[in-house]
C-alpha cells in the first residue's frame, strides 16, 4: 500500500520537525513510515517510564502527602490513553533512531 499525497506530507512535516529541512530530500513511502512508527513505539515506551517519574518536591510540604498525591498521579498517568508523548522521549528516540532514517532515506 503506497502512501497518498495528503499522508506522505503528514509524515513529511512530522519529520521536518525532528531532523530539519534534510527530510525534505527523503522519499515518504511505506518504509519511511514504519521507520517513524518504530520511533513512536520506542517514545511511547519511554513516555510510560516517564509517567513513573515524580514531580518536583516543594520544600515546606509535608512529604507524607506529597508522597500520597505522587502516587495518586501517578497512577492515574498510567491509567489515561497514551494520545500524547513526552517531547525529551520523542527527541531522544529521533536521535537514536536517525541512522535508520538515513538507511531508508539512501534506499537501503
Amino acid at each position: 500500500m503506497d502512501l497518498d499525497i495528503a499522508d506522505q506530507e503528514v509524515l513529511r512535516s512530522f519529520l521536518i520537525k525532528l531532523y530539519g529541512s534534510q527530510v525534505n530530500k527523503w522519499p515518504m513511502n511505506e518504509k519511511m513510515f514504519d521507520t517513524t512508527y518504530q520511533l513512536l513505539d520506542e517514545s511511547s515506551k519511554c513516555s510510560d517510564l516517564m509517567d513513573l517519574v515524580p514531580r518536583p518536591y516543594a520544600p515546606g510540604k509535608s512529604a507524607i502527602k506529597y508522597l500520597t498525591k505522587q502516587a495518586r498521579s501517578m497512577l492515574l498517568r498510567q491509567l489515561k490513553t497514551r494520545e500524547m508523548h513526552y517531547l525529551s522521549c520523542v527527541r531522544t528516540t529521533a536521535f537514536s533512531l536517525k541512522h535508520n532514517f538515513m538507511a531508508v532515506a539512501s534506499g537501503l
